[in-house]
């Protein structure tokens, strides 16, 4: 029965890993059709993606969206998390669930009311669009890593810095926020990730002078396919495990599921 399930477990990762390991061996083809090269390899696809200002334009904008979402959902999920967490005010569990009705809500519906609310405002095709659909989308992540970093440590050292005189804001800056730094490095990387790999609602929310990475890729592949597909994704799979390893560096990944 043991050897049964070993098997079972390596044929699903074979399944799950299987078109990833192709499409990063094939973006080393030296052809224009998508072949496993087995003789000759090439970065020919690597050298058109930086050569091609779209894809680097549409990367960047990526990057910059993702860090002002993870550094904005960071802030706000502490405070939230923090009055969840220590002051407990009524109501506390439909208040979680406001924070993170977004993992529940269909990213198509979603993106449908985040378009009617932006037009409303007048910010539809606008950078600050972008920004606030994202923050939204990626604070249940923030919230939830960062509530379980303040429960592991109490208030404790807080009452102590206030026994000695300092406000509670204070106290929160100089020993909490400290105390939580691992969790939030965390909650960054998970936020920055989502966000810098989200589409749905991002096509939703994007005019033709704010296409992201993902969206970019979407639009490419709508017109012609070759192997730059392949090296693109290489590259986005290569940044995603990295962020992932540094989140189970930290922990973070065995904090988010309990």
């Amino acid at each position: 029965m043991k050897r049964a399930l070993t098997a079972l477990n390596v044929l699903m990762i074979v399944y799950i890993l299987a078109p990833i390991v192709l499409v990063v061996w094939m973006s080393f083809t030296p052809t224009m059709l998508f072949r496993i090269p087995i003789t000759q390899f090439s970065l020919r696809w690597y050298y058109e993606v930086f050569s091609y200002s779209a894809y680097v334009d549409a990367a960047l904008l990526s990057l910059r969206l993702g860090l002002l979402a993870a550094l904005v959902a960071v802030a706000v999920g502490f405070c939230a998390a923090y009055g969840l967490v220590r002051w407990k005010p009524p109501g506390s569990a439909v208040l979680m669930g406001l924070f993170t009705a977004p993992l529940v809500v269909p990213a198509v519906v979603f993106g449908i009311a985040m378009l009617q609310f932006i037009n409303r405002i007048g910010l539809y095709g606008s950078f600050t669009a972008l920004l606030l659909a994202h923050v939204v989308l990626v604070m249940p992540f923030a919230v939830r890593t960062l509530q379980a970093s303040i429960q592991e440590h109490g208030p404790e050292l807080e009452w102590a810095a206030m026994s000695l005189g300092a406000r509670r804001w204070r106290a929160v800056m100089l020993v909490t926020v400290p105390l939580c730094l691992r969790g939030m490095i965390a909650a960054f990387l998970f936020c920055f990730l989502i966000s810098f790999s989200e589409i749905t609602v991002t096509l939703f929310m994007t005019g033709p002078a704010h296409q992201t990475l993902p969206v970019r890729i979407f639009n490419y592949v709508s017109d012609r396919i070759d192997p730059t597909m392949a090296a693109v994704s290489s590259m986005v799979v290569l940044l995603t495990v990295v962020i992932a390893l540094a989140l189970n560096r930290l922990g973070a990944l065995s904090e988010l599921k309990k």
